[in-house]
């Protein structure tokens, strides 16, 4: 071992009158090593920040990963909105901060079926593409179904929906996303948010407008102090795309 450690300091550190290049090449050798180190970082980084590392490599989810590759995001990364958009060093202390998911897939200590709990705001992914102001006209919808009769009859049922949007100084600010310029707080009774018994509506002036379902049987003391969810994108599109 001491000869070992010795060859290694006059590696580095060659004695006196030794030839040029055998006191350049030390430093050669730590730049190709330091170079190397680099690429392989950015090599590690790109590719576990592309969607074939996140739907086949690291998550078990083939019906999400199918939908999401034939989908109107199939080129959106996965990280543009799990990790947003933000500096490299944000990004990686919040991809640093999810290493407790490999933990517990190591050790099976997980529920099933997976949900995602901590999304993104909105504001800083479904907003970094979609401009929220954007007013969109009805659209109709055919829904086809076919009966289980002998020559299965189809039924067509026809929807319009009316998208909306927009602001108020425009004109607009309708439709269901009329929420997106105006404050909406819920309150949901299950952690899916399925059973939503109050709402609450923040109006311009600061009033406030509040609704219940009487059948739940939430009283305001119920409410009062209660941590109340800001509905956002995700409150709706919280599918795969």
């Amino acid at each position: 071992m001491r000869k070992l450690l010795r060859g290694i300091k006059h590696f580095f550190f060659p004695p006196p009158g030794s030839p040029r290049w055998v006191r350049v090449l030390p430093f050669a050798i730590l730049g190709m090593v330091t170079a190397l180190a680099i690429y392989g970082s950015v090599e590690a980084w790109t590719y576990t920040n592309s969607p074939a590392f996140c739907g086949s490599t690291c998550h078990t989810m083939p019906p999400e990963f199918s939908s999401y590759l034939r989908s109107p995001h199939a080129r959106v990364q996965c990280v543009e909105c799990h990790l947003g958009r933000d500096v490299f060093t944000t990004q990686f202390s919040r991809k640093a901060g999810d290493l407790r998911h490999v933990i517990k897939t190591v050790t099976v200590d997980y529920e099933f079926p997976i949900y995602a709990h901590d999304m993104r705001p909105a504001t800083d992914s479904c907003e970094r593409c979609h401009f929220p102001e954007k007013f969109s006209d009805d659209s109709l919808r055919e829904i086809r179904h076919y009966g289980d009769d002998l020559a299965n009859t189809p039924e067509f049922i026809y929807l319009i929906l009316k998208t909306g949007g927009g602001t108020q100084r425009e004109g607009l600010g309708r439709g269901i996303h009329w929420h997106i310029e105006n404050e909406v707080y819920f309150l949901a009774t299950d952690p899916l948010q399925q059973e939503i018994p109050y709402v609450r509506v923040v109006e311009d002036d600061g009033s406030i407008t509040e609704y219940y379902d009487i059948a739940s049987g939430v009283t305001p003391d119920d409410v009062a102090g209660t941590h109340l969810e800001r509905m956002d994108c995700i409150t709706c599109h919280n599918r795969v795309t």
